[in-house]
């Protein structure tokens, strides 16, 4: 957004509604949105304009677009429709019917004012009421465009009539009769077709009757007697009309997503009940990002224009996350930027993370109480780190088997690896197969039965997060964010949160469904994951990785590649390799992101330099074999890899030594 001045200014005024926006499904609505503004985006891009330097609001379904008083009219009349009409028709091409746009467009200009309510002008509610006079509606209607504009009268004679370039004669006028407005404006529908207006009804002929002397003499009184009254004041006065509702952008989890959207829609009905006039105060725009991790490297960037389309959702005036472990980490991403803050209000619903079982798994792991051990779960469903639900099951398996989620805290790759090596693709609470996640999650999914950890359940404490612009203010949206909050945490919604799953602020639950769930509160653990350490973590031992094993075929040789291969996982592979000069072609050839050399005897000299990039880690088991001029020493060396010497003290068995050699090789499949 550009910087907005103190006092009034003249803008020109554009603003763009999509049309039949609201009776399409969520993921078309999703589609057109991050499609309307990349094409608005680069429309004004093509004409020297950056979106950064005009002010631009969303309105739901529509944008307000004001533009710097220094940029010529004419560029915004004649040069941004045309570059938007190439982008609408590229779009339009690529998507189904459902997904299309069509835009209904107007352009005004005049004074803004810029208050903490938002922006407000003459010209501004002229532009609104342009766009929603039945003329443009119904040359929409009865085209097959892109889009249709109208201009209001002055626009037309300064900037269109004056220059041919714009072709004046594609304008036609038309009468604008909308709320307080009354006037006339200019129509304009690209291809050069603009429909006719539709044809009045021809009026019907009345039967004149004459009036008895009496009736005249009566209406004489009566026309004197309404001057009389207009005369006093005693007419009714003139309703104001209903300024546009103030656009509220909630960003929520998808865990919580249908519920809070109804909820939305229920606060957008009650808007009306607020002011005497019965006006809608509010447009809620709920939706979802790509990830919830996606959401938060965004807000922790202070939403930046390109995340609209990395992230797949608008600037949010309100995040809804899982937990406020996510809070913690954009506020800390947050810290040195003063254009952008969050203001942490409070939880709105409440969900421990629990695990799913079957009865056959529940009643080892379980018997008699319930309540089980993480590290008893060796089979878990694979875990989706991007959402916040995923990010807190991580971090509860991973509580299982470490102290400390420092991946470079010596041990730790390994066991992390461990414990993300165990999970699976088949599905949850068949057999062995346990289902990490929400209380509500689990409870709803088939032949799960709701278990709870032992040592207490980490909590998802789903908070309500203002998104605040101390340089934008708005008292109007502060108010309805409030109103929001309060609507939450209202004894109606909160019955609503436990009827889609989840337990309300004391602690009660609405689920009747799954067996094993709690009706009382269940043990918690009072502590908040890093959320940011949890999902690099668990990433970074989740990553495939093809590690290839080259030995000599000594004993201490065969038994350490037994080793190693132990460290891979489901998608991981480890390939064994020729031990010759050729061993690291062979290796690039494979795909290896690691070669493992590992010998008790001199090997062959290794090239330093293979046909592509691969790191080398060499393990000696004798005397000498990582002297500085040893084949393993100079392999590594040369590879971006230690060699490590091992003489075993104990024959053949594992030593301390070993287990050395085997975290650094873990270190250097995923840790780099």
């Amino acid at each position: 957004m550009g910087t907005r001045p103190l006092h009034a200014v003249h803008r020109t005024v554009l603003v763009v509604d999509v049309s039949a926006f609201s009776g399409r499904p969520l993921t078309p609505q999703k589609e057109i949105r991050l499609g309307l503004y990349a094409a608005l985006e680069t429309a004004f891009v093509d004409n020297g304009l950056t979106w950064s330097a005009v002010d631009h609001e969303d309105r739901g379904d529509g944008v307000l677009v004001l533009v710097p008083p220094d940029v010529p009219k004419s560029r915004v009349v004649d040069g941004v429709p045309h570059a938007l009409l190439g982008q609408l028709r590229r779009y339009n091409a690529t998507r189904n019917e459902d997904a299309q746009i069509r835009l209904r467009m107007a352009i005004t200009a005049g004074e803004v004012l810029y208050d903490g309510e938002g922006v407000v002008g003459d010209e501004v509610t002229l532009a609104f009421r342009l766009l929603d006079a039945e003329p443009l509606r119904d040359a929409l209607d009865r085209s097959t465009a892109s889009f249709a504009l109208i201009v209001s009268d002055r626009i037309y004679a300064d900037v269109v009539r004056p220059d041919p370039a714009m072709d004046p004669d594609s304008f036609r006028p038309v009468h604008a009769d909308v709320k307080e407005v009354h006037e006339r404006a200019w129509l304009h529908v690209p291809n050069g077709f603009t429909p006719p207006p539709r044809p009045e009804p021809e009026p019907k002929p009345e039967r004149v009757r004459r009036k008895p002397p009496w009736a005249r003499l009566g209406l004489a009184v009566l026309l004197v007697g309404a001057g009389a009254v207009d005369a006093f004041g005693a007419r009714p006065p003139v309703e104001p009309p209903c300024p546009p509702p103030i656009q509220l952008n909630v960003l929520v989890s998808a865990e919580k997503e249908q519920v809070v959207r109804s909820l939305a829609l229920d606060l957008e009905d009650d808007s009306g009940r607020h002011n005497a006039q019965g006006c809608k105060e509010v447009n809620a725009l709920v939706y979802t990002g790509k990830s919830d991790r996606l959401a938060a490297e965004a807000l922790g960037r202070g939403w930046q224009p390109g995340d609209l389309t990395l992230v797949d959702a608008a600037e949010p005036h309100v995040w809804l996350p899982d937990t406020s472990a996510e809070v913690t980490a954009v506020e800390e991403a947050l810290r040195q930027r003063e254009d952008v803050r969050l203001r942490r209000r409070q939880g709105v619903a409440i969900s421990p993370v629990v695990l799913g079982a079957s009865e056959e798994l529940a009643g080892r792991i379980a018997p008699p109480d319930g309540e089980f051990e993480w590290r008893d779960v060796r089979r878990p469903a694979a875990v989706d780190t991007s959402s916040g639900v995923g990010m807190a099951a991580a971090a509860a398996l991973l509580s299982g088997e470490l102290d400390e989620l420092d991946p470079d805290v010596p041990n730790a790759l390994r066991e992390l690896r461990r414990v993300t090596g165990r999970t699976t693709g088949d599905r949850p609470c068949a057999g062995d197969v346990a289902l990490v996640g929400s209380e509500r999650a689990v409870a709803r999914t088939e032949g799960c039965r709701v278990l709870y950890p032992r040592k207490g359940a980490l909590v998802l404490d789903h908070p309500f997060v203002e998104v605040e612009r101390p340089g934008r203010p708005n008292q109007r949206r502060q108010r309805i964010v409030d109103r929001f909050l309060a609507h939450l945490l209202s004894p109606q919604a909160q019955d609503e949160f436990k009827r889609a799953g989840f337990r309300d602020l004391a602690w009660n639950t609405g689920l009747r469904w799954g067996p094993g769930v709690l009706a009382d509160r269940p043990r918690t653990l009072p502590v908040e994951p890093d959320a940011r350490l949890v999902r690099r973590a668990w990433e970074t031992a989740s990553r495939p990785r093809v590690i290839g094993v080259a030995r000599d075929g000594s004993p201490e040789a065969n038994l350490f590649a037994t080793r190693v291969r132990e460290l891979a996982g489901p998608r991981d592979r480890v390939v064994e390799l020729p031990m010759t000069e050729g061993v690291l072609d062979a290796g690039v050839g494979q795909g290896a992101h690691l070669v493992v050399l590992t010998a008790a005897a001199r090997i062959p000299s290794v090239p330093k330099a293979a046909g592509g990039h691969v790191r080398v880690v060499a393990v000696g088991f004798a005397e000498g074999a990582c002297a500085a001029s040893a084949p393993l020493h100079e392999a590594a060396q040369a590879n971006g890899g230690p060699c490590l010497e091992i003489v075993s003290r104990n024959g053949s068995g594992a030593t301390q030594g070993q287990e050395d050699a085997l975290d650094v090789i873990t270190r250097a499949a995923w840790g780099g």
